[in-house]
């Protein structure tokens, strides 16, 4: 991925080049604080440089014997709390967004909702839309490697090149642990990505094709530096001690035990499930209405397939939400790695997770970006809430609509 990191991003300096970049494999989605009563401060605060903070995980936020939430709601929330939460998504759209999906769960209830258009010839968007999340792959990546090292398939703290296989790539010497950090001092994408990409929108990149493109790494490790292809070769890790692709692993790890089977590695030779959200011609950048979708992918298979790993997953926005409440209550990893896992996150980017651009104290997040797809999940870990928004616009701000569905979610 080819981005400014997300903490840097969320303050906007968004530059020419990184708009052209999001060709890519996915990165944090720009985002500011939201005017909301439950938003974060200025955007000041969220430096790409890790902040230690006193109390890593909250009390509140801490897991219980059966882990941080209980069993996964499955009743609607009442009709007047479900009005305000969709009426959070039209005012997103007045806002100018094409389109806003969400889902929101409380240990109250469930919603999902949908507003605007994200599909060809004026089609409306659906709850259930396929999209394309973009880094929220980085979450899942970060679990199944937590899940493998919880089996002992993994060491955190050997050397990530001793999980490459046959590959010759350039470690920099990081242990796995520093690369699930972002602190492996490995480069981004290059400059070139972007036409690597759109040169052949059908393409199923390989790992020989992945590694040839990466750049040298840029610092020893130990500092903060966001990566994609740090994620994508923890993917090839995967692979590697798996004996299977990263989808199947994924798959058999962390997805099919807890029955998320619409969470999706768009790898090739699998056709994305559908119905897809897709952009609206004026979000397309480079590409044409002809290049969403192709093969069998979204936004393409060339650009889910070039960042396996890190920005290659699809999924609907109730099923992201309910796989991350699973995380939570501790149905797929263990109390004491969710631990390590936030805590990480709440000092700096880790593990898949940041702090969240949130007032509500230990709230974690990750985002997501594209070209024509932006996304967010957050756990709000006081109000023992997920949200998941997504819209087929990568610069549209989603923390005020976010806020008001935590609002009207958590309403008396």
């Amino acid at each position: 991925m080819i981005s400014t990191p997300p903490r840097a991003r969320r303050a906007r300096l968004v530059s020419l080049s990184v708009a052209v970049a999001l060709l890519s494999t996915g990165c944090a989605q720009a985002s500011v604080a939201s005017p909301s009563p439950v938003a974060a401060a200025s955007s000041s605060a969220l430096t790409s440089s890790p902040q230690p903070v006193s109390s890593p995980i909250p009390e509140s936020a801490r897991p219980a014997a059966s882990g941080y939430l209980g069993t996964l709601p499955r009743d609607a929330f009442a009709d007047t709390r479900a009005a305000a939460m969709q009426a959070a998504l039209d005012a997103a759209i007045r806002a100018g967004a094409p389109d806003v999906i969400a889902a929101v769960l409380t240990e109250d209830g469930a919603w999902s909702g949908a507003a605007g258009i994200d599909g060809p010839d004026g089609r409306l968007a659906t709850p259930v839309d396929e999209f394309a999340i973009a880094s929220l792959t980085k979450t899942l990546t970060a679990a199944l490697i937590m899940r493998l090292a919880e089996k002992g398939t993994i060491d955190l703290d050997e050397q990530l090149a001793a999980y490459m296989g046959g590959f010759k790539v350039d470690t920099n010497g990081a242990t796995v642990r520093q690369i699930l950090m972002m602190r492996g001092g490995l480069a981004d994408h290059g400059d070139d990505a972007p036409d690597r990409i759109i040169a052949d929108t059908s393409r199923a990149w390989t790992w020989p094709d992945r590694i040839a493109g990466y750049l040298p790494p840029v610092s020893a490790p130990g500092g903060y530096l966001y990566s994609s292809p740090s994620y994508e070769l923890l993917a090839l890790a995967a692979e590697q001690v798996t004996g299977t692709s990263y989808g199947q692993a994924l798959r058999t790890e962390i997805l099919d035990p807890v029955g998320a089977d619409r969470i999706v590695d768009q790898e090739a030779g699998r056709v994305t499930p559908q119905p897809w959200a897709v952009p609206i011609n004026e979000h397309l950048g480079r590409f044409t209405a002809a290049d969403i979708g192709a093969g069998g992918a979204i936004s393409c298979l060339s650009s889910a397939s070039f960042g396996t790993g890190a920005g290659s997953v699809a999924s609907d926005a109730p099923s992201m939400a309910q796989w991350l409440w699973h995380l939570f209550a501790g149905d797929i990893l263990d109390a004491a790695t969710l631990d390590r896992m936030i805590e990480g996150g709440l000092q700096g980017w880790a593990y898949g997770f940041e702090s969240a651009p949130y007032s509500e104290a230990g709230a974690i997040a990750n985002s997501g970006s594209k070209t024509g797809y932006g996304s967010q999940w957050v756990y709000f870990p006081s109000s023992r809430a997920i949200v998941v928004i997504f819209v087929n616009d990568p610069d549209f701000i989603v923390e005020p609509t976010v806020g008001q569905l935590l609002a009207a979610a958590v309403a008396p």
